[in-house]
């Protein structure tokens, strides 16, 4: 089965080739090839102008990326900046003993003889 479908296709290639090769062995006319030439010119023609508008375009958004990535890059280093300013935050860890005035007299939270604004 795979034999004889293998030596279909290979018929049907054979004989698809020799229709090109018929086709090819056709002869132009002077005016006809003229005709291609000029349309294939204008098809380049046009296809170039259009290269130089995606170019520009290209351009545009290369310059956009880069801006981007920039950007990127500043705020990566604000994120490190800010990672960093967590870690040198002081954390106080409530020990056995403790008590909530307590804690309120220190000079960072409200200072000596103000433990009573706690409630605030």
């Amino acid at each position: 089965m795979k034999r004889f479908v293998l030596i279909v296709l290979a018929l049907l290639l054979v004989v698809s080739f020799g229709l090109n090769a018929q086709e090819e062995n056709k002869k132009l006319k002077p005016d006809e090839a003229e005709q291609l030439i000029q349309q294939y010119t204008q098809q380049a023609e046009q296809l170039k102008a259009q290269l130089d508008q995606e170019k520009a375009t290209v351009t545009d958004l290369q310059a956009e990326v880069d801006s981007l990535k920039n950007v990127i890059d500043e705020l990566n280093a604000k994120i490190a900046e800010l990672e960093k300013q967590i870690e040198e935050q002081s954390y106080y860890v409530v020990k056995p003993g403790d008590w909530l005035s307590k804690l309120a007299e220190y000079p960072d939270v409200y200072g000596h003889g103000n433990y009573a604004r706690w409630r605030e």
